[in-house]
């Protein structure tokens, strides 16, 4: 059974107990995104950042996830990363702490970018293996991190080059400690 199915709650309870890092994640976000018309989540989970990004799509494979999602106001489809289910219409693709939880992200950033226009944009936030916030939780005993692969931030540029984006723009926040958040931004200038 996939563990977001069964501690959905405990998950979406952790932003409610920890705003203020939350409110710090969405700044990072927002700071290093700008505008866009159409987006999707790929794991949007319970819609959280959806519904505070505008970002109006979501795909999940947790349907107690989903369900709270809609009720954010997220349109929402049930279906895996690797096969996204819609038409090239996307300007801008999220995976938001999604890539460490993928046991193929990389196959997962080629189908966002089937799904992505000329010029659109995949982001990649995460926590890279080098900080220690990483560190941190891989030590945890977090039913969510368990099976958790985290990647360097080198590495998720790589990823993202490599699934044929141009990345733009990276940068790092301090969350907890130094460097703790990483955000890669990568155009499809192919189509």
């Amino acid at each position: 059974m996939n563990v977001f199915d069964v501690y959905w709650e405990r998950y979406d309870r952790w932003y409610e107990k920890h705003r203020d890092l939350f409110e710090r994640e969405l700044e990072f976000i927002r700071r290093n995104v700008g505008r866009f018309k159409v987006g999707l989540e790929v794991g949007v989970g319970t819609g959280r950042f959806a519904k505070e990004l505008g970002i109006r799509y979501g795909i999940d494979i947790s349907k107690p996830m989903l369900k709270l999602a809609k009720e954010r106001g997220v349109e929402v489809v049930l279906g895996n990363a690797y096969r996204l289910p819609f038409k090239r219409v996307f300007d801008a693709v999220f995976f938001i702490f999604t890539l460490c939880f993928l046991d193929k992200p990389l196959n997962a950033l080629i189908s966002a970018r089937e799904v992505t226009v000329k010029g659109g944009k995949v982001v990649a936030c995460v926590i890279p293996k080098e900080s220690k916030l990483a560190e941190e939780y891989l030590r945890k005993d977090s039913p969510f991190y368990r099976s958790a692969r985290f990647y360097e931030s080198k590495e998720v540029v790589d990823m993202l080059e490599r699934a044929g984006f141009d990345v733009v723009k990276t940068d790092f926040e301090n969350l907890r400690y130094e460097r703790d958040l990483f955000i890669a931004v990568g155009v499809n200038e192919k189509v």
